[in-house]
């Protein structure tokens, strides 16, 4: 049996506050408007920007001897130790470098009775192609095998088949924590995430390693200041992991620079001069992508699939990680400026009042999590990070409202509804997962920030 998905992609925390991606039409890949050489090589340089950072990332495992085809998980939900950009305090994360050139991986995930996880599956080229799954494949136990294109063994029966666009692939996982109480329990079930060749399967299979903060092998890699050999970093990629034919479609574009599967034009001394200062402008153009839509404050990208045509709105998300999900799976909501049009700040005081029967309408969780202006979380004196759907004793109002208040100080009226703030800057991030189709259809929407 094999499972086919369409082919797609999602934003992660850049768009979520606002700083990047949401809804614009999506340009097809070679429809770049590009009129001389220095303008191709920024738009080389921007389609690049997935595959060279993933290839980035799979190095520093390797350097770190995370093993292939084996999950390394945390143990313990996000803390400020954890230096990965926009981490959710929700559930415990983990992920797996799958190779499998030499033959299919085989995943198998035990019954959650009914607790939300997912097992996000992304190529080299940073799209999600797949989930397994609560919303996608549900929570009962499951046998997987993720195969390579072009592979046709026959499986085993039991096991479904999951195509993938390239040779190595991703594979992040995310576990529900209800709370303090039940880490034990959801500890126990990212424990039997086991992966392994095929050629291993039934006995053969390995549980995860345990490892602290086990995210800190995705850090945000500073751009700015690449030369020429970026473009051969890029060259080797496309040779050792062509890209899905809906990606190569620009590719002729580059090749007069030298860009190009197997190309290496850092050795060309004519190619290094138009090469080796396109970065700045090019990283420039990634951070000032504007694609959002907003709603009482919020910013959301509502056009949100497996695979991004733009070049740019690619780029923009994968610049500051992995992990970015498609709308159905979760739906982000940024703010970074307050009702008065001013940057959040902790020298003022917010409050974040959901009227009866408006808070979130969601198929598993919801969370509104702080962070700062660096993108990490924010240590406070009550080790409170996010309010959430399982926020124990949040206090409502006699006609079932409730109000949040987003503020540096403790608030006199108590502790209960209150989530800490810097003295600086910071920007605030509403997750939806299994947003309800009210959510992701843009009818349903936040209520705006106000200042006390």
């Amino acid at each position: 049996m094999t499972r086919h998905v369409p082919t797609s992609r999602r934003t992660l925390f850049q768009g979520a506050l606002g700083l990047g991606l949401a809804a614009s039409p999506l340009l097809r890949a070679a429809a770049f408007a590009a009129s001389d050489d220095e303008a191709v090589a920024q738009d080389a340089f921007i389609w690049g920007v997935p595959p060279v950072l993933a290839g980035r990332y799979r190095d520093l495992a390797r350097s770190q001897g995370a093993p292939v085809n084996r999950f390394l998980v945390t143990p313990t939900l996000a803390t400020p130790a954890l230096k990965t950009a926009g981490p959710n305090v929700d559930t415990l994360y983990g992920f797996g470098w799958l190779d499998l050139s030499p033959e299919p991986v085989v995943l198998s995930v035990p019954d959650t009775r009914d607790r939300y996880y997912s097992i996000q599956l992304i190529d080299a080229y940073q799209n999600v192609f797949d989930y397994v799954g609560r919303r996608q494949t549900g929570t009962q136990a499951g046998v997987y095998a993720i195969t390579a294109p072009g592979w046709s063994g026959t499986l085993p029966a039991g096991i479904v088949e999951i195509k993938a666009p390239t040779s190595v692939v991703l594979a992040l996982t995310r576990t529900l924590v209800a709370g303090a109480k039940d880490l034990p329990a959801a500890q126990a079930i990212q424990a039997r995430y086991e992966l392994g060749p095929l050629s291993a399967w039934p006995n053969g299979l390995q549980a995860p390693i345990v490892q602290e903060n086990a995210l800190n092998a995705f850090p945000i890699v500073d751009l700015a200041a690449e030369g020429p050999r970026y473009f051969d970093d890029l060259g080797a990629l496309l040779k050792a992991y062509p890209p899905p034919a809906n990606d190569a479609v620009a590719l002729p574009a580059f090749a007069p620079l030298g860009v190009g599967s197997g190309l290496t034009p850092s050795k060309d001394p004519r190619l290094t001069k138009t090469l080796a200062g396109v970065a700045p402008a090019a990283v420039a153009r990634i951070k000032g992508a504007k694609f959002s839509v907003e709603a009482n404050g919020w910013s959301v990208n509502y056009n949100i699939t497996n695979f991004v045509a733009d070049p740019l709105a690619r780029a923009a998300t994968a610049r500051i990680g992995p992990g970015a999900h498609i709308a159905r799976e979760a739906l982000y909501f940024g703010a970074t400026k307050g009702p008065d049009g001013q940057p959040l700040t902790g020298e003022k005081t917010y409050t974040l009042t959901f009227p009866p029967g408006q808070l979130p309408p969601v198929d598993a969780f919801w969370s509104l999590t702080l962070y700062g202006e660096d993108h990490f979380l924010v240590d406070n004196p009550i080790d409170r990070y996010a309010i959430t759907d399982r926020t124990e004793d949040l206090a409502k109002s006699p006609d079932g409202s409730l109000t949040l208040n987003i503020q540096h100080d403790a608030p006199t009226a108590g502790t209960s509804n209150w989530l800490p703030a810097p003295q600086g800057g910071f920007g605030l991030v509403m997750r939806t997962y299994q947003p309800r189709p009210e959510v992701y259809q843009g009818v349903y929407h936040l209520p705006p920030l106000r200042i006390a």
